[in-house]
């Protein structure tokens, strides 16, 4: 029960914003019509000095007498059981020194006629088109030759008939010719002009609805609103098409009407995104009943069960169309509901207005609108299904957009993730190869060194002792090579330590003493084994110079962080002897550590004095690999 109130409250709450959304449809719809109806109905109008409009006829029975008590109004309705007939007949006083050419002028009428002067055809509509043309005829406009006028009384007769069984005639007008073309110019733009132009727009509507649909064969929206469109346009050019093809394609044509009345409830459906309950097909069936009746039939039967059987079918399948329109537009907020829902309002007083019109209620210069009933509610579904299918391709062109620029990051990472892999691929081949020449060195080189060694202690003399100390020292030295080879990572302080275990032996050998005052180097990113190598070479230099020239009996190693703007850790060597470290002719000692300091972007200061030499390495924040 919560729930049932609760969205019961929020239909409440959306009302309101529905309301006024409606409310300003209407208003513009309402504006747009006074708008039209001002255009069309001047063709109606005709004024002046000169001009008779007749709005009074006597109807006359086949036998020629009088078939009602008086003069009838026009527009007069012809509503019969089969095909209908009405003969009218208008007399009036011609005064003979009034200016020619005169002519007779009929704007609005339906279904077809055929107009005489003092018992001569002048005018017959089926001769510029066929009959059954739904909704109003083409104006007509004929001249009155001269020797059919007569001084004083003359008679306008009027033969309105229809196949369908039911047709209206409207005022007639007889005037100079001059002072009518202007009027029919207007009027035939509004009935005849206009409308083949809607029905252009309906066969470009329907065209591209069927373009879209073939290519979205899953969306039968755009297949409805197709057939819709076609079968209008269709039966508003069924005219032209029976001129070459005979009067059964015209009924053929103008079933066609019926059909795509039957059609709109299932396009409704689909618009508000309701699955429609019957399969699409079960609404064509009506529309073809009335083909098949019309033509196996007799003619009045048929044209009996279009008003008690078809139209009812029709109007109930529209009126379940509103109900369902109401229900999506008021209560659940669908914009495109509602506006369907104010233009079938529209539309639905344009055709009361016609029908006031045609009773006479509303005067007698009104020209029938309902003939555009089914040309613009096609426009504004083809507008609302058009706006739908740009705002799919809008979404899907953004939707291509975001998934080019996801596919550009996905690659740029597969990109960087290949590059990664193929550098730890490189990296785990170039430490395979270290292991294996680490491997080499120290089973191979290292081993015949350590024999030398142990060769030249058991000897005598004073060249046996110099070539263990040569042997002692090239060990240390491969053993410094083969420790450069493993992966220290950013480690400065494991790097170091393996430097001291190397080194300190050597010195101990040489009689000196090493005082290690290392203590928590940070790391070093970039410490690559080839920069590894090139940091031992620099210290060792350092240390072997100590050892061989200072005189000091103490070799100190410190570290420290470097007070030397843009660099990271400090290294100090220093001994304590009597100093003289400077460049020397023929010795490139110094050249060489100043060439791997500069190589590791490094800083290398070299102080001697009385007091001792101290070499001082400043290492850069992060080594370039």
């Amino acid at each position: 029960m919560s729930k049932l109130t609760a969205a019961t409250a929020a239909a409440q709450a959306r009302t309101p914003a529905s309301w006024w959304y409606a409310g300003a449809l209407l208003l513009a719809a309402w504006v747009l019509l006074l708008a039209l109806n001002a255009l069309i109905d001047a063709g109606a109008r005709v004024d002046g000095a000169g001009v008779q409009r007749f709005d009074m006829a006597l109807r006359i029975a086949d036998g020629g007498e009088r078939a009602g008590p008086g003069p009838m109004r026009l527009p007069r309705n012809c509503r019969s059981h089969g095909e209908c007939r009405h003969h009218y007949r208008i007399a009036f006083a011609h005064d003979p020194a009034d200016a020619g050419p005169f002519a007779l002028y009929v704007p609005q009428f339906t279904g077809r006629i055929k107009v005489s002067f003092n018992g001569v055809a002048i005018l017959d509509s089926t001769l510029g088109e066929l009959p059954l043309h739904p909704g109003q005829g083409t104006p007509q406009i004929a001249i009155v030759a001269g020797h059919l006028l007569q001084p004083g009384r003359n008679e306008i007769g009027v033969a309105l008939s229809d196949r369908l069984g039911s047709g209206a005639v409207g005022p007639v007008f007889f005037a100079p010719e001059e002072r009518l073309r202007d009027a029919y110019k207007a009027a035939h733009f509004s009935v005849v002009t206009l409308s083949r132009l809607t029905d252009g727009a309906l066969l470009a509507i329907g065209s591209i609805m069927l373009l879209i649909w073939l290519t979205r064969r899953h969306d039968q929206l755009y297949l409805l609103c197709a057939a819709i469109s076609l079968s209008f346009a269709l039966t508003s050019l069924s005219p032209l098409f029976s001129s070459a093809f005979g009067g059964s394609l015209l009924m053929a044509a103008n079933t066609l009407r019926y059909i795509s009345a039957c059609l709109v409830l299932p396009l409704v459906w689909r618009m508000i995104g309701r699955r429609p309950p019957l399969r699409t097909r079960w609404f064509l069936l009506p529309g073809t009943l009335m083909l098949v009746a019309f033509h196996v039939l007799p003619a009045a039967w048929a044209t009996a069960l279009l008003p008690t059987v078809f139209m009812p079918l029709a109007l109930g399948l529209g009126v379940l169309a509103l109900w369902q329109l109401a229900r999506a537009g008021i209560h659940g907020r669908d914009r495109t509901a509602l506006t369907l829902l104010v233009v079938i309002a529209v539309l639905l007083a344009l055709a009361l207005r016609d029908q006031l019109a045609l009773a006479g209620m509303l005067g007698r210069d009104h020209v029938l609108l309902a003939r555009f009933n089914a040309p613009i509610l096609v426009f504004i579904m083809g507008a609302i299904l058009l706006r739908r299918f740009a705002a799919g391709l809008s979404l899907l062109a953004e939707f291509n957009t975001r998934l080019h620029h996801d596919v550009a990051d996905a690659r740029a990472q597969l990109q960087q993730a290949f590059e990664q892999a193929q550098a730890r691929a490189q990296r785990e081949t170039l430490t395979a190869e270290r292991m294996r020449l680490m491997g080499d060195l120290h089973d191979g080189i290292a081993g015949q060194l350590v024999s030398i060694v142990s060769l030249s202690e058991r000897g005598q003399g004073p060249e046996a002792g110099e070539i263990s100390r040569a042997c002692h020292r090239a060990l240390t030295d491969l053993r410094l090579v083969v420790d450069s080879m493993e992966d220290f990572g950013d480690d400065l302080a494991m790097m170091l330590v393996a430097f001291r275990d190397r080194i300190e032996p050597q010195l101990r050998r040489s009689g000196l003493r090493l005082a290690w005052k290392v203590h928590d180097p940070p790391d070093l990113p970039g410490l690559s084994p080839t920069l590894t190598l090139a940091i031992f070479r620099l210290l060792q230099e350092a240390v072997n110079n100590a050892a061989r020239h200072s005189g000091s009996d103490l070799v100190e190693v410190a570290s420290s962080p470097s007070p030397v703007p843009g660099y990271g850790v400090r290294l100090l060597v220093r001994d304590f002897g009597t100093g003289g470290a400077h460049p020397r002719r023929g010795h490139y000692g110094m050249h060489t550590m100043q060439r791997r300091a500069h190589e590791l972007g490094a800083r290398l200061t070299v102080a001697s004095s009385t007091d001792g030499t101290s070499v001082t390495v400043d290492l850069p924040r992060e080594l370039d690999a």
